[in-house]
Formats: C-alpha cells, structure tokens, sequence
C-alpha cells in the first residue's frame, strides 16, 4: 500500500499547476522515451492484432476510408498498425504533443522479427515497415501513410464535421476524459461517424494507480468514496474516471449505438472491501478490468435491428 500512496502523492504534486504538469511531461518524454526503447511489444502487437480482427471480423475498414484514432500517443502505434493492413488515411488525435520518433522507430524494428512468413499480408507489411523505418521525421512519415496529426489540448471533438469519418477507435483512452466530459465525447464520436460507420474501443477499467503497486488489487479504487478518491487519490496528469463497464455500455447506448460485441478481462474482487458508491453495479462490472467494445451508428436498416435488440 505504500508504494501506492506514494504514487498518488507524486502524482498529485506534479498536478498543482501549469509548471508541474509542463516537467511531468518533459520527464516523461526523456525518462518514456529511453524506456520505450527497451520494452517488450508483446503487449502491443496482441492488441493490435485484436484491432485487426476485429476490423476483419465485421468489414469495418475498406480501401480509402477515412479513420480517426482519438488518443494517439507516444509512437502512433494503432494507426500505424492499421495502415500495414489497410490503404487509408487516418487522422489522430492528441491533447498534447508526446510524440517519440525514436522509439517509434524502435518499435516497429522489432515488428518484423515477431511476424511468421506464411502471414497472408507478410510481404506488404515487410515492406511498408521498411519505408517507416527509413523515415527521418514524423512529417516525412505522415505524409508516407497518409497520416494527419492534430494536438487539441481539450480532446474536443468539435472541429470534425457530421458524418466525417467511417471508423473512429481508440486504445486505453476514454478512460482519461474527464468524468463531465464523457458524454460529449460519445455523443460527438457517433456525430463525426457516418452512418454505418463502426467504432472500436479499448478502455482501461482497472485502477490505474495499482500498475506502481503489483501488491494491491486492479480494482483497488472500489474502496473509495468521491470524497476520498478526490482528496486523496485523484490527480491530473494521470486521471481516469472511475467509471465501470455498465456505465459505458450505457452511454453508447444512449446516444443510439448499436452494439456489436464486447470483450472482458476481469480479477477476483471478493476480498474487497466496496465502497457504498458501486453498491448498485453488479458484480461482472465492479470485476471488470478491461472492456473492449464495438459499435456501430446505425443506418435506417440497422437502427430497426439495433430497437429490436432492445426489446
């Protein structure tokens, strides 16, 4: 519990204000760089292969749609897996510029060695990752792929049309957005998607401050209330808003997604003492660590499927 303490407290120092959150970030990108140069892509290239799949499994993507990532991050990892499968282009999104070319690089380096020659797209992934790595510059690749990198420092959706783009996905990002934003945010992403168009997300249920302490459970937040969390835990440089996988799939739901399947990864909460907060959730959502989830905005046809389901 210490090292748990510890982290929160760090964490909530680094959020007091606009100087500290400028040298968290300036940290992160020397310390997360150098780090990122030697991690394992393990964790990366199965995700990436779920998004894949998943794609595959209900057509979602076609040659020259348009595709928005919200939450690029450090190394544009999804987009770039996406684009070694698919001639589209695909805008990202990101509240500030994190970027690490290098270990962007890196990464991708070691995409290549993990891959089986008898993949059905080995040749044209090889030799598309041969050209991201001969790349000098984030523009140089950008304009390669047919990327486009926007920084919005409030993650707002606004500046995209209606009906703008085919596909809008993220990994390990809603969970970020600030618990009053959230709604917005989903009643935007079926705003910008035409109709028909899918969208695919990964979000991260699990406390966020555990990943500093191996020793306390995933879900270890349930044992706080609003008032404790606030005081205590929360902080702004790694927030995540607590909310759980029931809360989620009704959000979609309201703004009149429909959905298509979803996916969990759960832990044993039983020796956890719950917060009166999360009384009313049951069981399957207060154990849910990771909720992937795929919608679709309906067309006329499919929003009379979607009213069926419902009933």
């Amino acid at each position: 519990m210490l090292r748990y303490f510890l982290a929160a407290t760090a964490l909530k120092m680094f959020s007091a204000n606009s100087t500290s959150k400028a040298l968290y970030r300036r940290i992160g990108n020397v310390l997360g760089q150098e780090m990122r140069k030697r991690e394992s892509i393990d964790t990366r290239i199965r995700r990436g292969n779920l998004l894949v799949d998943l794609c595959n499994k209900y057509s979602a993507v076609n040659e020259g749609d348009k595709l928005l990532e919200i939450g690029t991050g450090w190394i544009h990892w999804y987009s770039i897996y996406l684009r070694l499968y698919y001639d589209v282009s695909i805008t990202m999104l990101d509240v500030w510029n994190n970027r690490q070319f290098i270990a962007l690089k890196s990464a991708f380096s070691k995409l290549e060695a993990s891959m089986k020659t008898d993949h059905t797209h080995y040749h044209r992934i090889v030799k598309l990752l041969q050209k991201i790595l001969a790349t000098k510059s984030f523009e140089e690749l950008y304009i390669m792929l047919g990327l486009q990198y926007i920084i919005e420092k409030t993650g707002d959706l606004s500046q995209f049309p209606d009906n703008s783009f085919s596909y809008v996905f993220s990994f390990h990002v809603l969970e970020h957005i600030l618990q009053d934003n959230v709604s917005k945010e989903v009643r935007d992403i079926y705003r910008i998607l035409k109709p028909g168009g899918y969208s695919i997300h990964q979000i991260g249920i699990d406390d966020h401050l555990s990943h500093y302490d191996k020793n306390e459970s995933p879900k270890n937040y349930l044992r706080y209330s609003d008032k404790t969390w606030k005081m205590l835990f929360e902080n702004e440089v790694q927030y995540f808003n607590r909310l759980q996988m029931f809360d989620w799939l009704s959000l979609f739901d309201k703004e009149g997604f429909c959905l298509l399947e979803k996916i969990t990864e759960s832990c044993d909460i039983e020796s956890l003492r719950i917060d009166q907060k999360y009384k009313y959730y049951k069981k399957e959502d207060l154990a849910c660590t990771t909720l992937t989830i795929v919608h679709r905005k309906p067309s006329l046809e499919l929003r009379t499927l979607c009213n069926k389901s419902r009933k």
